[in-house]
């Protein structure tokens, strides 16, 4: 079933964007496709099991504000370790968890999908030689990371400046961008 056929069915009008991490929630919440609220909630606790303890607190909490039809979180493509993506794993079971209660549908969204509806495709090789011209003499790894910043920061721009709001977290830009794409894309 597309996106837009599952928003549709259910007759969405509350719709949530997330970017998470083990240490975090970013949200934008758009009714009746109006960004109404966004931020980021960090969780506390010194263990992931206590900062999961703490997420599913602060997420209740928010989930008691907002009664969310349709949640679109941005899919987690690559982890290093299994360590690493056995918390993620973890951590996205108590977000959803906490959030999707009634019947509220989830969808994932890939990070080039909704990156590129929002005109932020990967950097081309003009841009990726700016960079590397700008700052000669660095390393592989210093170029991929500044060209991480880069995208970054193209995508606070957007969001700055299609909703009119001062953004500098990227993690609150990003769910910004996956909920759009949740309230205006088609899936096919």
């Amino acid at each position: 079933m597309g996106l837009m056929t599952a928003i549709s069915e259910n007759n969405a009008k509350t719709i949530m964007g997330i970017d998470s991490s083990t240490n975090s929630l970013a949200f934008a919440i758009f009714q009746d496709g109006q960004l109404v609220k966004y931020g980021k909630i960090n969780f506390d606790g010194n263990s992931s099991y206590g900062r999961l303890a703490d997420s599913q607190n602060k997420i209740l909490a928010l989930a008691d504000d907002f009664n969310v039809d349709y949640i679109a979180i941005e899919k987690s493509i690559y982890v290093r370790s299994v360590d690493t993506s056995i918390k993620m794993g973890m951590a996205m079971g108590v977000i959803i968890a906490c959030l999707s209660h009634g019947g509220t549908d989830v969808v994932e969204v890939a990070p080039m999908k909704w990156q590129s509806y929002i005109k932020n495709p990967n950097l081309t090789k003009s841009e990726k030689q700016e960079i590397q011209k700008a700052s000669p003499g660095k390393s592989k790894t210093w170029y991929y990371n500044a060209s991480r910043e880069f995208r970054k920061q193209r995508t606070i721009d957007w969001v700055c400046n299609k909703f009119g709001i001062d953004i500098t977290d990227n993690d609150v830009s990003d769910a910004i961008g996956v909920g759009w794409y949740a309230v205006n894309h088609h899936w096919k």
